[in-house]
């Protein structure tokens, strides 16, 4: 009698893939990458370098320390993994912050009696010296409040990362000299307009024209010229640049003004008139 085939035996099913690691670096918008542990930062200004921002080191103003800048994107990326494996830096602001915190307050004694102030003895029929008149103690000063909110704060609550950018380029603009650096920031950030970049460059105007002596027209035209043509770099803060609008490849090109050109447009205008 034949044997019945015996059962095929059930495939195993495959143990679950486990989940891919983490990508080290995420894009958090055009220009700017946060680490996967949330504690670098890598912004572009715009003209190919690329600064380091680390949220747990602090710099002398007790603000997030920023390096830089690098050349390339991976170079900064190298510099923030290498600063990952070295303890993170303090501000210099921590130690005297935690002294004036640990120094001992002094208490203050009030109230002797008449003897003690005079250091005379009263003698039996011997009337005491009279007491100094006392003025009324001058009331306490009251404990200040704490400080008012500002746009800042709210910043902060918002956004951090955002909060900490809008202090840096306040920083960064008063080391330029610009007095109301916070209301241009604001204004910049909160009222989506280029106000940082304006100021700029009308500081650059007006620096290129004073230094001009007895200018003529063609000089004063040459150097506003070359002022709004495009900008230094500065670190951290935003430049502008004079772009060609509906060119022939659909992209703009940037512009550069020279004295040839302004003195051949001159003579354009000559001719016309």
């Amino acid at each position: 009698m034949a044997e019945r085939p015996g059962r095929p035996e059930r495939a195993r099913p495959r143990a679950p893939m486990p989940p891919p690691p983490p990508k080290p670096w995420r894009r958090a918008e055009a220009g700017r990458y946060r680490s996967s542990d949330e504690r670098f930062t890598l912004e572009s200004d715009g003209g190919g370098r690329w600064f380091v921002t680390d949220s747990l080191a602090l710099d002398e103003l007790g603000l997030a320390r920023t390096t830089g800048p690098f050349p390339t994107l991976d170079a900064a990326k190298v510099v923030a993994d290498a600063t990952r494996d070295r303890p993170a830096e303090t501000s210099p602001l921590a130690a005297r912050l935690a002294e004036a915190a640990a120094r001992p307050r002094v208490a203050t004694v009030r109230g002797t009696t008449a003897a003690s102030r005079t250091g005379v003895e009263s003698e039996p029929g011997m009337q005491p010296p009279p007491e100094p008149s006392r003025q009324p103690s001058p009331e306490p000063p009251a404990e200040p409040g704490p400080p008012p909110r500002t746009w800042l704060d709210d910043l902060d609550d918002a956004d951090r990362d955002a909060g900490l950018r809008a202090r840096r380029l306040i920083t960064r603009l008063e080391r330029e000299g610009v007095a109301d650096a916070d209301a241009v920031v604001r204004r910049d950030l909160l009222g989506g307009t280029p106000a940082i970049a304006t100021r700029l460059v009308a500081r650059a105007v007006v620096a290129a024209l004073s230094g001009l002596r007895d200018p003529s027209a063609a000089d004063v035209a040459t150097a506003v010229a070359a002022a709004l043509a495009s900008s230094p770099k500065r670190a951290g803060l935003p430049g502008w640049e004079l772009v060609e609008r509906d060119g022939p490849n659909g992209e703009g090109r940037g512009l550069r003004l020279t004295p040839d050109d302004i003195d051949a447009a001159r003579k354009d205008m000559e001719k016309r008139g």
